[in-house]
């Protein structure tokens, strides 16, 4: 008698908890976000921008201006990651729902590095843009 209400009461709690969960769907749900990583070679610290030498297919290599006032903006499009022991300096460039969203650059602190450099001073560089798509 106590074994069939044990497991009577067992089998109500089974049902109940069942009734109140929510129903579970297995569905592949695709991210909108995405990003691409590049290989850093060198950034140069302009007085606008950094501009930035990144791998860039077969023994190729990119440039692209970063505008330093993306660094200051609220949300930030420009963030700094401290690079781990080991690795090559790279760049992230993610995107949402197709459009760029924000870059993060993974460097050395030490800016005596080898990834830093200095650009020269004269060198023009378009610092007022609002998105940044790097190409391969």
């Amino acid at each position: 008698m106590k074994k069939s209400l044990f497991i009577a009461a067992l089998f109500g709690i089974a049902v109940l908890f069942s009734a109140s969960a929510k129903e579970y769907r297995n569905e592949f749900v695709e991210s909108t976000v995405s990003y691409k990583n590049v290989t850093v070679y060198k950034v140069l610290d302009h007085k606008d921008a950094y501009i930035v030498m990144y791998a860039k297919g077969h023994r190729e290599v990119g440039n692209i201006a970063i505008p330093k006032k993306w660094y200051k903006e609220h949300p930030s499009k420009l963030k700094f990651r401290v690079l781990p022991k080991g690795l090559q300096p790279y760049m992230s460039v993610y995107y949402k729902d197709g459009n760029f969203s924000y870059v993060i650059l993974t460097m050395p602190t030490s800016r005596m590095a080898a990834a830093w450099g200095v650009a020269d001073s004269n060198a023009e560089v378009n610092a007022d843009i609002d998105t940044l798509d790097i190409k391969y």
